[in-house]
């Protein structure tokens, strides 16, 4: 509850409210364009300067890097659940890692996909399946080997969906960052009832984290 993340161009810190003290600082070469809270997770979102975006993520309590520097090219929302992520990257793959570790669990690329075709599929957890669908469509995902299975809704017409959303959704390195070069941003540092929460801004500029 008193947890606050200190962002500012190249450095994010974590400071104690009730004691008005830091407890950890990290110095970073790259630009930061924000962050997210999952839980005790920082994903960190960065701007090399030229065309990439990265991802890392942090431990809370320790200020420590699980994993650092991915540049994950992510066109879809991202899905967090069962300590894995799930996202669409610009290839039309869907993608699975393993948050702590960072470890690509699976990839496989979206079957509907069309040669003259710019439209990502979008995913949202139904029913505890992860799907994957446009407005033509849709896919459910093994969460254990990646293989994808056409799905069928019974009462949901596909071409009339702008975006489905769930407590699963997190924002992780594709959104405009708010911010603007040198100022120091301020977020709260807390989980929501799906463990999500923070600023909710993620990153900018360049090809995607």
């Amino acid at each position: 509850m008193n947890n606050v993340i200190i962002i500012k161009k190249n450095s994010i810190s974590l400071l104690d409210s009730s004691s008005n003290s830091i407890k950890w600082t990290i110095e970073e070469s790259n630009t930061i364009l924000g962050t997210y809270r999952l839980d005790n997770y920082i994903f960190l979102y960065t701007f090399n300067g030229w065309t990439t975006n990265y991802t890392s993520l942090i431990d809370l309590n320790t200020g420590k890097f699980y994993w650092r520097d991915k540049s994950l090219s992510i066109v879809s929302n991202c899905i967090a659940i069962d300590n894995k992520i799930y996202f669409v990257n610009k290839k039309f793959k869907i993608i699975s890692i393993e948050i702590e570790s960072g470890k690509e669990i699976f990839e496989e690329k979206f079957p509907y996909k069309k040669w003259y075709s710019s439209v990502y599929p979008q995913l949202v957890v139904y029913d505890g399946k992860i799907l994957a669908y446009t407005k033509k469509n849709i896919v459910k995902v093994d969460i254990h080997t990646g293989k994808l299975i056409d799905f069928n809704f019974r009462n949901i017409d596909l071409k009339e969906v702008v975006s489905m959303n769930d407590k699963f959704n997190i924002s992780v390195n594709r959104y405009n960052s708010s911010g603007s070069a040198g100022d120091a941003f301020v977020y709260g540092a807390y989980a929501g009832d799906a463990g999500g929460g923070g600023d909710g801004g993620g990153g900018g500029g360049g090809d995607g984290g």
